[in-house]
């Protein structure tokens, strides 16, 4: 698919800083926590605010999880237990989703808008597996061990069943403006002209993009690109 080509260019093109991520799963169990609680926050304070052009829902919902985790980075740290083997491999595991749900958000925040819009389904999905993973980490955390107060414990177990019961999430919305992006390319693709004040009302009213004109090439450039991706897969 177009969209696993895209996102994986896009780690790769990300190698020194994934490196670096990595090599930190590597700490100690007190510095493991202190870290999680750092990049987590981090995360946080980056996209809490951001405006998603496409995958609001997806987005919103997977900045709560990360939230959610804090608190549970929060009392650890505060809590000083000893963590068994199983736990400081959760928290490992949770180090990397955390890395790449932080990929993910970039994807959805800095790429350009018809991309998005054109690879909604693909990268829902993506959306999905992540939420999968969280469940599964969920289920294998031994709760008990950790000792959590009733308000922690709480906010995971309700975590856990929202994890648990959710499904993949296409909003329709994106979705009815990818179908219409379609309709023009068909348009373009069998030669016709399209009217200037529909394609103004599609690409500045409903997709928000203000100063760019979309002209043929730009709609043949994004063409061809789809069809290299596909046919690199």
């Amino acid at each position: 698919m177009a969209t696993i080509a895209i996102f994986s260019s896009l780690r790769r093109r990300r190698t020194p800083y994934s490196e670096a991520f990595l090599a930190a799963v590597q700490l100690s169990d007190v510095a493991l926590v202190q870290m999680l609680f750092i990049v987590a926050n981090e995360l946080i304070s980056s996209f809490s605010n951001r405006a998603f052009p496409f995958q609001r829902k997806n987005s919103r919902l997977l900045i709560w999880k990360i939230e959610v985790f804090v608190v549970l980075f929060d009392f650890l740290r505060d809590s000083g237990s000893t963590l068994s083997s199983t736990v400081v491999l959760c928290l490992k595991e949770l180090y990397l989703l955390i890395y790449r749900s932080k990929t993910l958000l970039d994807y959805c925040s800095q790429s350009i808008r018809l991309w998005l819009l054109l690879q909604n389904s693909s990268i829902s999905g993506h959306f999905h597996d992540l939420n999968q993973e969280i469940s599964t980490l969920l289920d294998v955390l031994p709760l008990k061990e950790l000792s959590l107060t009733p308000d922690v414990r709480e906010h995971l177990q309700l975590m856990r069943k929202q994890a648990r019961r959710a499904k993949l999430f296409v909003d329709q919305h994106d979705e009815n403006l990818r179908l219409h992006l379609y309709s023009f390319l068909d348009e373009f693709e069998q030669g016709r002209i399209l009217d200037a004040a529909e394609l103004q009302t599609f690409f500045i009213e409903k997709l928000g993009i203000q100063e760019a004109k979309i002209s043929r090439t730009e709609i043949e450039f994004i063409e061809e690109h789809i069809y290299n991706n596909e046919r690199g897969c």
